[in-house]
């Protein structure tokens, strides 16, 4: 099974289908267009007898933080779905006909995913099963493959890579060509290498013995590239938000040290801002860009201040400000409540039945005056002690 396509080509020679998984195989599989998403690390080793090459070019390996970039993702490529294909897969894109909105079939996936769940143990993945309609009239199915890989990457997982998309695609093709689908189901598949920033434009799986077996090839988009691109990539962005959503997974893999994110992020959200779309656009986008360019909880107020200047500069009183701010809120108020409770407990135990006066004013009072109060006891003598500057 293969797919015609230019470029060099990396071939993966691997057994990961062993006996039993192509039992699996024979037992159920279906007919669609696969996009594989893939988080992995640096390679340039070798699988086999067969040579991989550096893909680094110069670029240093990016390790993975411990964002959380399946999520947003996945969410991302429900929204902008159009948008993702026109940046990632231009070809794919103007392939497809789309007057018919794609119809994302969790439960279809969800049953062929059963069919290999053993070799997933330990990784986190997202699936997207896409019916589209292409513009030749035929329809087709896109599998939307996230691997996030992280640090684990390499040779070896690139392998599991292309053993995984060719096990799904061949299972997918049986499952719907069973079901009487027909060969007029077309099918694409894709990887996209989320953290490399050169390799090859196809990979290959190959699975040989005695002059028999089955090939496999499909593009890949290094996505890391864009960083060499970034200008390209802000023309983009202005017209295309899945473009920010890049820009976002760029700039946490750029910078995996959280506490180096502030000034990047705010770079990225001026930016947004200046882009001219629409209210409910920039408000999920700009929740998008905050999911994957995570910030540690030091730097949060910080960003809130900076943001709140952005909002008054701008006159946008429409993103996520508020919303952030009422989270924070909610949390100093709760941490707040907490200090309240046992600087109560404290006192009772203390200097016996608390005042009501002295409840008020203890629950009224602030995190930071509270962490004060609890250190006076201490030492106090008297209640009213407690309370000194």
């Amino acid at each position: 099974m293969s797919q015609a396509g230019s470029g060099p080509v990396q071939h993966v020679s691997d057994r990961l289908v062993t006996e039993a998984s192509l039992c699996r195989v024979l037992r159920a599989a279906g007919t669609c267009l696969s996009v594989g998403i893939f988080h992995a690390g640096a390679g340039g080793q070798s699988v086999g007898t067969m040579a991989l090459p550096h893909f680094a070019d110069g670029h240093r390996a990016m390790q993975a933080s411990s964002d959380d970039h399946d999520g947003p993702w996945k969410e991302a490529l429900e929204l902008f779905f159009p948008e993702a294909m026109a940046l990632l897969a231009p070809a794919l894109y103007q392939a497809i006909d789309w007057s018919y909105p794609p119809e994302f079939l969790d439960k279809e996936l969800q049953a062929i995913g059963r069919l290999r769940r053993g070799g997933n143990a330990g990784r986190r993945l997202v699936d997207k099963l896409v019916r589209v309609r292409l513009r030749e009239g035929a329809p087709a199915l896109l599998l939307l493959h996230v691997e996030v890989q992280g640090r684990s990457g390499g040779p070896a997982a690139l392998a599991q890579f292309t053993a995984r998309m060719f096990e799904y695609r061949y299972l997918l093709h049986a499952h719907y060509r069973a079901g009487g689908c027909g060969s007029a189901l077309r099918i694409y598949s894709l990887g996209i290498l989320v953290d490399q920033a050169s390799g090859p434009t196809h990979l290959e799986y190959r699975d040989e013995f005695l002059g028999q077996g089955v090939r496999f090839t499909f593009p890949v988009v290094n996505l890391a590239q864009w960083l060499k691109r970034w200008d390209e990539l802000e023309t983009w962005a202005a017209h295309n938000p899945f473009a920010v959503v890049i820009m976002a997974q760029l700039q946490a893999l750029r910078y995996p040290d959280k506490s180096t994110r502030l000034a990047p992020l705010i770079t990225l959200v001026r930016a947004l801002y200046g882009y001219g779309y629409a209210q409910d656009t920039i408000r999920t986008l700009l929740r998008l860009v905050e999911w994957m360019v995570q910030l540690p909880a030091e730097l949060e107020r910080d960003y809130i201040q900076v943001m709140e200047q952005l909002e008054q500069e701008n006159d946008m009183g429409y993103v996520t400000i508020a919303e952030r701010l009422g989270m924070q809120k909610g949390r100093e108020e709760g941490r707040a409540a907490g200090q309240a409770d046992l600087l109560l407990r404290q006192i009772e135990r203390r200097f016996g039945p608390v005042p009501e006066a002295v409840t008020q004013r203890v629950r009224a009072a602030r995190a930071e005056q509270l962490e004060l109060w609890a250190l006076n006891i201490l030492d106090a003598g008297a209640l009213d002690q407690v309370f000194r500057d």
